[in-house]
């Protein structure tokens, strides 16, 4: 993960509404330690997560319906 791209920023007003996530306290520090480690901010580490992990389950889906 030290080789992320540099995001840029999205145009004022592109985003929907932030989504609420419910964490335990020991998720939200290993989230909180993982983003400082990257020199991120919390949301940008956490979107970084749900993208990945979106990519991820639209792989899963591929392969299953090619079987």
């Amino acid at each position: 993960m030290k080789n992320l791209p540099k995001a840029g920023r999205n145009a004022k007003g592109i985003t929907s509404q932030p989504l609420g996530v419910r964490l335990t306290p020991a998720e939200v520090a290993e989230v909180e330690a993982f983003a400082a480690e990257q020199e991120r901010s919390r949301a940008w580490f956490l979107r970084f997560l749900i993208l990945r992990g979106l990519a991820d389950y639209k792989r899963e889906i591929a392969s299953k319906s090619t079987h």
